[in-house]
């Protein structure tokens, strides 16, 4: 492992508030701003010792402090060495479904939290699924501190608001606009994808093929065709919720937007026949999910609270508005 101090002013002794995983890609690089934004010190870790060389330059010029280290997190010993001097380990290297486990053990072995930005549902359930463990650790772990899950998480707490009975039923649905894809973000859908259709039927899981039960919702004023999928949206809104009923729709890939803006929406149905609705507004999502994973993990750093976690049900609804510049309409069914 090659660990190497960043450019003048960014020289550290010991340890970093938060180590990077993937701080070379489209979304490390965004992240690493963010968190450097936060005046957090920042450990770039990567393959690409050049590519994570020139982004500590530029981080430096603004003030930034931290430094490179070349981790390859195929390679157990080296990835438990790196995070070994790190308070908190952001993770942007999918697929989750692959990678996500195995860094968080490392995590939970030597006593350092985690946050991912993961949304393949089962990459978030089975990080959730080490909630005791966690626990008994002392360590936090968040899963999908992005737009993905986070943004209709938001949605499904405030259409609960203080209500102790859980609905009949929850739909949610992400349509993100995104300036960039890389060819890793595309392959982390391909691969969550070959899960098919995944729902919560009667509180069990309920498998049937990609495409079967797809529908037309109205996401920032413009019909689109969506379809259950596979994603972290639908483990969130189950657990947020405690609905026997729960669909995590996903657009279609030809589905377009009238503009450039990311849209979020939830429905709540409730026992007595009630709909609830929310919808949420904001612009491009990888610079939203860069933003919201960054105010995780300072929130991370900042509070106590052991246990597997999705991220506003640990640090509540407004996590979103927080972050970013997101606006939230609610509609309520006249009681």
């Amino acid at each position: 492992m090659l660990i190497a101090p960043f450019m003048p002013g960014g020289v550290l002794v010991g340890t970093v508030d938060v180590l990077l995983l993937g701080a070379a890609g489209n979304m490390g690089r965004l992240i690493a701003a963010e968190l450097a934004g936060r005046e957090m010190s920042i450990g770039l870790a990567g393959r690409n010792s050049e590519v994570l060389t020139q982004l500590a330059r530029r981080l430096s010029a603004n003030g930034a402090r931290g430094e490179v280290r070349t981790v390859d997190v195929t390679e157990a010993v080296p990835v438990t060495e790196a995070l070994m001097d790190a308070r908190v380990v952001v993770s942007t290297i999918g697929p989750f479904m692959r990678w996500a486990g195995p860094v968080a053990e490392a995590c939970l072995d030597v006593g350092v939290s985690y946050v991912d930005i993961a949304n393949e549902w089962p990459a978030a359930r089975r990080l959730l699924d080490r909630d005791r463990h966690a626990r008994e650790r002392g360590v936090t772990l968040v899963t999908g501190a992005g737009f993905g899950v986070a943004a209709t998480e938001t949605l499904v707490l405030r259409l609960l608001g203080d209500t102790s009975g859980a609905p009949a039923r929850v739909r949610v649905a992400g349509a993100p606009a995104v300036a960039t894809q890389s060819p890793g973000v595309a392959s982390t859908i391909r691969e969550a994808m070959s899960q098919g259709a995944v729902t919560y039927r009667e509180g069990q899981v309920a498998r049937e093929p990609l495409g079967t039960g797809a529908t037309v919702l109205s996401l920032g004023g413009v019909q689109r065709r969506v379809f259950p999928g596979p994603v972290a949206d639908l483990e969130a809104a189950r657990m947020a919720s405690g609905a026997p009923e729960v669909v995590a729709y996903v657009p279609e890939p030809s589905a377009r937007g009238a503009d450039t803006a990311s849209y979020a929406w939830a429905e709540v149905t409730w026992p007595d026949g009630r709909v609830d609705t929310a919808e949420l507004r904001l612009g491009d999502g990888n610079r939203a999910t860069a933003a919201i994973a960054a105010e995780t993990t300072a929130r991370v750093l900042a509070q106590d609270g052991s246990g597997a976690w999705t991220p506003c049900r640990r640090f509540g609804a407004a996590l979103v508005t927080d972050a970013t510049d997101a606006t939230v309409i609610v509609h309520r069914a006249a009681a």
